[in-house]
């Protein structure tokens, strides 16, 4: 800074003793005109003027003008520049125009910085998404940020991550064409990610006209979406996954737009391998864990799959209608998808005797089951206790579902006789889809019992087991509720 502060210093006094000389030179001239001195001493000291000036001219190139196009020219190559014409032809609106923009330049300098800055801090994925999408729609004008990434081995593409305008959120979360895992084959993707270079769609409803309808193109449209851009995140000359810039308007984007997102782009796929390697490291483990819980008794073994659909479908019922929707979120829906498998992994802890006991149990055998509940909460607890070390929470509400999901609404319930909203809402949920699911299904001690007749229990134990509110939304969506438990039992019976 200092050496440039000097140059700058060197290149004023230069154009003074300019200026300072031409001064002196024009009012030599105007004398010797005023006095009719020599003529030719007057031409001469003209002569003079005029080779001045041009050195001025090529001082005033060289220091200024030049340097003012490589800054240009650099701002433009980086996409800092968009929306403004680089026709050699400048008008004066557009040197003002590229003034403005780079005043503003320091500005978006800071805020990459601070992105990069913050990569390198243990803060969660979606308060990345959640910055970059506060801080960069000065630059790029998008309603929606999301992020897929790439999994079984390079063959499919699975949607993580999304922040945006509500409305968007809401219509795709809640869309039939929610599916959140595709083939990279069949989609168009293909190219961003093999060749590692982004695309741009200006207009959707064009683009997916001359394309095979499929449901995710139908979700994108209904949600606004006119226009795209898609890059792709690279770590070590490989695609891990690709990010998505999206607006409600056409023929918003354009190179400009690309060369600036690519910097973003490039910037969080190192952080996103980072986090998504610990978090899934750690997730896989406890899950693993809950499905060893499981798989010990053959008659549970597909119930925490079962569970974990009938928990999202009523959380995702409870947003779009209950007094609860304050309460919820798309985030809130996604963990409790997540952590609901984990509701009974205490019983890691149970005996075999107990936990496969083909009859009723005694009353000492149930109070030892009932720790299960118990000691899902210290596996899961320890396991956050871990990862708190990093700066950040990941268990908070598989401890809640695994804690609390045998708690009831008039307090009767276990293990700490919770009752009313004093039992969290996910643990609420939960027990809802589970109770649901073990009545619909066969165990050691029973034979499962029909929708109808599992529907019914349902609801004659609102205010009682169940939290009311839930089993009034749980009961306007019988349809919803079949048609799950249907595809669910007809694929068990083909097998």
């Amino acid at each position: 800074m200092k050496k440039l502060n000097n140059l700058t210093n060197k290149i004023l006094l230069d154009m003074y003793k300019i200026i300072i000389l031409q001064s002196i030179l024009l009012i030599c001239i105007g004398i010797c005109l005023y006095f009719n001195y020599n003529t030719i001493l007057s031409f001469a000291l003209i002569l003079i003027f005029i080779i001045i000036g041009i050195l001025y001219m090529k001082k005033l190139k060289t220091y200024l003008v030049l340097p003012f196009n490589d800054v240009v020219n650099g701002l433009y190559d980086k996409g800092f520049m968009d929306g403004i014409s680089s026709d050699k032809k400048i008008s004066k609106q557009n040197i003002n125009n590229i003034l403005e923009r780079m005043h503003e330049f320091p500005h978006t300098l800071d805020d990459i910085i601070y992105l990069i800055g913050s990569l390198n801090k243990d803060i969660s994925i979606q308060d990345e998404l959640e910055y970059i999408f506060l801080k960069f729609n000065k630059y790029v004008p998008y309603s929606y940020i999301g992020v897929a990434l790439v999994k079984d081995g390079g063959e499919t593409l699975e949607g993580e991550y999304a922040i945006g305008d509500k409305s968007i959120l809401e219509t795709l979360n809640n869309g039939n064409g929610t599916q959140k895992r595709y083939k990279i084959s069949s989609t168009s993707l293909g190219n961003v990610i093999k060749r590692g270079t982004p695309r741009i769609i200006n207009d959707l409803e064009k683009y997916v006209e001359r394309k095979e309808s499929k449901p995710y193109n139908e979700a994108i449209l209904s949600a606004g979406i006119r226009s795209s851009i898609a890059l792709p995140m690279i770590v070590n000359s490989k695609a891990i996954g690709v990010i998505f810039f999206s607006s409600i308007y056409k023929n918003v984007y354009n190179n400009e737009h690309v060369k600036f997102l690519n910097i973003i782009a490039k910037s969080i796929a190192i952080s996103f391998n980072k986090n998504m390697f610990v978090d899934n490291l750690m997730y896989s483990s406890i899950l693993a864990l809950a499905k060893l819980a499981e798989a010990r008794d053959e008659d549970t073994g597909e119930h925490i799959e079962r569970m974990k659909a009938y928990s999202k479908l009523i959380a995702k019922l409870l947003y779009n209608k209950s007094s609860y929707k304050a309460q919820l979120s798309l985030a809130f829906i996604d963990q409790i998808e997540k952590f609901s498998p984990m509701h009974d992994i205490g019983k890691v802890g149970v005996r075999d005797s107990i936990l496969l006991k083909p009859g009723k149990l005694t009353e000492e055998e149930y109070e030892e089951m009932k720790k299960h509940t118990i000691f899902g909460g210290r596996v899961l607890r320890a396991a956050e206790e871990n990862i708190l070390k990093s700066g950040k929470s990941m268990f908070s509400m598989g401890i809640e579902i695994a804690e609390d999901h045998h708690e009831k609404w008039d307090g009767t319930g276990y293990p700490n006789g919770k009752s009313g909203q004093d039992i969290p809402l996910s643990a609420r949920i939960v027990a809802v889809a589970d109770v649901f699911d073990a009545l619909t299904s066969k165990r050691s001690y029973k034979e499962p019992f029909s929708f109808e007749e599992s529907f019914d229990f349902i609801l004659k134990m609102s205010g009682k087991q169940f939290d009311p509110e839930i089993i009034n939304i749980f009961e306007e969506n019988r349809d919803k509720i079949y048609s799950m438990y249907s595809s669910f039992h007809t694929k068990n019976a083909s097998h």
